[in-house]
């Protein structure tokens, strides 16, 4: 595969694909998105829709409401994008390649703190992640696989992969995870009306590593450090077990811990609400005063005016 595809060639195409498709699917995903929409997102609707204003028979509101959701998905959907260089990092840290799980666990911290900082749901907002995760990992496996890198044990039947440093056929190991996270996201994509909140993302980080454990038994570019294990299959292990007990806590709780964070967002736009009619309620009751005071003045100069009249 390696003669086809250079390794920037592979990488570049890859990422450009996924990237294409990022915008395409952020559409598709409006009307998951819009009952997590942000604070400020809100506040920019409200205040259109106010204006009432008209493009012939579509509120501009609807355009805008589409617009940025679209720009609060797509930021959630670049965000492995944005945090992928912590792969590398952790991956020396634990003695091994770019490592996947570094990525995702920086990930919840990043998509906590933007949800943070833009007053929104970070339950609703992971719940999100946890979809776009496993659909960009799809392209990031393939251009794996295309070139060459994290070979597999020697392979003489079917599908085979051919890396450039370890000539003969092999497992196509990273072809074989993109076909097990494709199915991941297709079954997440299903799923996500039925799912309480909060356990998609630990939903996928247990499939995840549950797979991704028994296809390293296939792989040959990590060293075995414990019996016919691996790094990788350390850090699976690991995932599994964080991501399940994490899968259990929220689904017990995700829905309390939600609405929590709904109740908080609400209150913070009941607020802007109320401040907003108070400012507009007080601005009228200065202008009625400024008005009273001229009618008063008004009539106290014709009052005046007529004295002098009678004097002359």
């Amino acid at each position: 595969m390696y003669r086809f595809f250079g390794e920037t060639d592979a990488y570049s195409l890859f990422n450009t694909l996924a990237r294409v498709l990022t915008i395409v699917a952020s559409l598709f995903y409006f009307n998951i998105k819009k009952d997590s929409i942000s604070l400020y997102s809100r506040t920019v609707i409200n205040f259109i829709e106010q204006k009432k204003l008209k493009i012939g028979k579509i509120k501009v509101e609807k355009i805008v409401e589409i617009i940025l959701v679209s720009v609060e998905l797509l930021l959630m959907g670049y965000l492995p994008s944005l945090v992928a260089k912590v792969n590398q990092p952790f991956g020396r840290l634990v003695g091994t390649g770019g490592n996947y799980f570094g990525l995702l666990t920086v990930v919840w911290l990043v998509v906590i703190l933007i949800s943070v900082l833009i007053l929104s749901n970070p339950i609703k907002q992971l719940d999100l992640v946890a979809i776009f995760l496993p659909f960009r990992m799809i392209f990031t496996r393939l251009a794996c696989f295309f070139n060459g890198c994290c070979w597999g044990v020697p392979w003489e039947y079917g599908p085979y992969n051919y890396h450039y440093d370890h000539p003969g056929n092999q497992v196509p190991v990273q072809a074989i995870e993109a076909g097990f996270v494709l199915i991941i996201f297709l079954f997440l994509l299903w799923h996500r009306k039925r799912a309480r909140p909060g356990t998609m993302f630990p939903m996928y980080l247990f499939l995840y590593s549950g797979l991704r454990f028994f296809n390293e038994f296939f792989t040959a570019a990590d060293p075995d450090i414990i019996g016919p294990f691996n790094m990788y299959h350390i850090l699976c292990a690991i995932g599994f077990v964080v991501g399940l007990v994490a899968f259990f806590v929220m689904r017990k709780y995700g829905e309390k811990i939600s609405s929590a964070f709904d109740r908080t967002v609400n209150n913070k736009i009941d607020e802007i609400t109320r401040k907003k009619k108070q400012k507009i309620v007080e601005e009228n009751e200065r202008a009625e005063a400024e008005m009273k005071e001229r009618l008063e003045k008004a009539k106290a100069a014709r009052a005046k005016a007529s004295v002098k009249y009678r004097k002359k």
